[in-house]
């Protein structure tokens, strides 16, 4: 029957830094990696006097002019524009099926941990957990090749870090802080106090012999048996029996 942190408290830590890593990796809306400024905007976006645009693995965001104030303002409530598919390299692709990979498996690991919390894990469960969260931390790191693609590699271009890329890093961090802690400690499971003994292993069944009994010897006449354990005494008797 499932109990409440067999492995004690130090199943949570792990289990919340990589929810929380995945959580920041979740919350980029596909337009948001980096900020990218340079001759390249024009070619990407559709108003070619924008002086930037937001641009994500799969999307873009172009800001627009505020009259009041002379400045480029960006309206995060409206929806992504889709860019031009030749943009995409293979540093572009890479970058993006890695960060897919990382969302994955950090979810699964992020439910495979928490599970940690209500069922006893043996060490090398508790290490496939470890092993699952550093291949998040790897395709979460390897994500950044997107900095490497040729719109980025262009002198005339800037392509600074932004909302997505920021989350990126911080879920990097929590997820391999997270594989540290597991790796570093296994929790051995915790018995509830009436299982346990005076030296902590695992209880004991004792079996209790059961009273000897007097058996009246063969030719005995008259003899009885002794009443057996209990509150009920029956009385036998036994009858006459020749002597062979």
């Amino acid at each position: 029957m499932p109990s409440c942190l067999p492995h004690g408290a130090y199943s949570l830590f792990p289990a919340v830094l990589c929810t929380l890593a995945w959580l920041a990796s979740l919350s980029q809306d596909g337009c948001d990696y980096s900020s990218v400024s340079g001759s390249v905007v024009q070619q990407i976006a559709k108003n070619k006097d924008v002086p930037f645009v937001e641009i994500g693995f799969v999307a873009y965001r172009e800001p627009t002019y505020n009259e009041e104030d002379k400045t480029w303002n960006v309206a995060y409530t409206g929806t992504c524009a889709t860019y031009d598919p030749d943009l995409e390299d293979s540093f572009w692709k890479a970058a993006k099926g890695f960060a897919f990979g990382a969302l994955v498996l950090g979810g699964a690991s992020s439910l495979f941990l928490w599970f940690s919390t209500c069922f006893i894990f043996s060490r090398g469960t508790w290490r496939w957990a470890g092993y699952q969260v550093v291949l998040a931390f790897i395709c979460q790191a390897l994500a950044f090749l997107w900095f490497g693609t040729a719109i980025c590699k262009d002198e005339d271009n800037s392509c600074d870090l932004f909302y997505g890329s920021k989350a990126d890093i911080a879920a990097s961090v929590l997820w391999f802080a997270s594989a540290v802690l597991i790796f570093a400690r296994y929790p051995k499971p915790q018995l509830k106090p009436e299982e346990r003994t005076e030296n902590g292993s695992e209880p004991s069944i004792e079996v209790q012999d059961a009273p000897e009994m007097e058996v009246p010897v063969e030719g005995d006449a008259g003899a009885t048996l002794p009443p057996p354990p209990g509150d009920q005494v029956i009385d036998q008797r036994l009858t006459d029996v020749d002597i062979i």
